[in-house]
């Protein structure tokens, strides 16, 4: 399909009718933005109502609103008692200032589809909502929409929150890339902490530098993840991701519980430092608690103390035995005419918040696939090749034919 550049030239008519929701998908703004008043009024709920009104029209799943913060919403579309449940997030990234095509048109060139979502993923939505009306007579399976996957978690958490009595089979996550499959993934801690040393003119040789303790910690917790390296995912990641010291003001120097102001004089040891620290767990023995044990332990070695200051994430990796999937694999061969299934590699990528759930409701067998393109996604030149987001659709078909 390399050649197409108008729907009209996709000739199998449920093909069309695929790439024209993806289109209207598309053309539905759903990105947040990061003010706290913008979330009420720019958000993903007219995709939401859109998905609501065609999944009634077009299936015969019952479909419910969960609510959220901000006047925000889930959907949840369901028959049965879930057996398989899939997932598929409803919002996107902010659309770019530049980009080849308008970034909401959802036009098609060179046999794909053009714009911001259209990889990322509202091509696995319109998968999944074609899929599902293809399927009248599947039983016992849900799709969950979310919101928030992108920012967070506000959906995925409130899925957690309100559904982790469901005891799936399996879960699939529509949010994959480039047909390939996904079994896992590194968690995501982040941490604010504060540094207090000790004080003193620079020229005593005296005190004890409260920023140069900072990278003391970041040593001593390099050792610790270097000794919880896992043997499928590999290496533990730590990123020191802002550093902010000076000479302690005490209560003057806090904004809302955060260090904001400090004495910037060159002749006074640093005695006070904050700092945000990203990791990303590939093991899970890996936790907030073991991680604030080392730093304390580390801190106490080098005279320095450490006081928490918030924990923003505290999620923890992600793996199933591709043993466990067995069946999916060979169904994934079948469906893309693979004699060798692609997987993505768990060691590299961000933080999959299927996670989330997974462990929320027994860690059952789980995996991401879908027609992402893993180099467009939040790019200027987001885009989906068309042929994918077809060979994802007839997958999810044969899933809840076989199921």
């Amino acid at each position: 399909m390399s050649k197409i550049d108008n729907i009209d030239q996709i000739e199998n008519a449920k093909d069309r009718d695929l790439i024209k929701l993806l289109q209207k998908l598309v053309r539905i703004p759903s990105w947040v933005p990061d003010d706290e008043a913008g979330k009420w009024t720019q958000n993903e709920n007219r995709l939401v109502d859109f998905i609501e009104e065609w999944l009634l029209a077009n299936t015969n799943l019952t479909v419910v609103r969960q609510k959220l913060d901000y006047g925000r919403f889930n959907l949840i579309a369901s028959k049965g008692t879930p057996e398989i449940v899939f997932l598929a997030h409803l919002d996107t990234v902010a659309p770019p200032i530049t980009s080849p095509y308008s970034p909401l048109g959802a036009e098609i060139h060179d046999g794909k589809v053009w714009g911001r979502g259209s990889s990322d993923m509202k091509c696995g939505i319109a998968s999944l909502m074609q899929a599902a009306a293809l399927s009248p007579e599947a039983n016992n399976y849900a799709i969950l929409f979310y919101a928030d996957e992108e920012y967070d978690f506000l959906g995925m958490k409130a899925l957690v929150r309100d559904y982790s009595d469901l005891k799936p089979r399996f879960l699939i996550s529509a949010d994959g890339s480039d047909l390939r499959l996904g079994v896992g993934c590194r968690g995501l801690i982040e941490i604010r902490a504060r540094v207090y040393g000790q004080t003193a003119h620079a020229a005593s040789g005296k005190g004890n530098n409260a920023i140069l303790g900072v990278y003391q910690l970041m040593e001593g917790l390099s050792g610790y993840f270097e000794s919880k390296s896992d043997a499928i995912m590999g290496k533990s990641s730590l990123n020191l991701a802002y550093l902010f010291g000076g000479k302690d003001m005490g209560n003057e120097g806090l904004v809302d519980g955060k260090l904001a102001k400090v004495g910037q004089e060159g002749n006074v040891v640093s005695d006070v430092a904050e700092f945000v620290i990203d990791i990303r767990p590939s093991s899970p023995e890996i936790s907030v608690e073991s991680i604030i044990e080392t730093l304390m332990e580390t801190a106490q070695e080098r005279g320095l103390r450490v006081e928490v200051v918030n924990v923003r994430h505290d999620l923890r990796a992600w793996f199933t035995a591709r043993s466990e999937i067995a069946k999916y694999e060979k169904l994934v061969g079948s469906v893309c005419g693979l004699d060798e299934v692609r997987f993505t590699n768990p060691r590299k990528g961000g933080y999959l918040d299927i996670q989330m759930l997974w462990e929320a409701v027994g860690k059952p067998p789980a995996f991401v696939f879908g027609a992402g393109s893993g180099k467009t996604e939040h790019a200027d030149n987001e885009n989906v090749e068309i042929n994918n987001v077809i060979v994802v659709r007839d997958f999810f078909v044969e899933v809840l034919k076989k199921q």
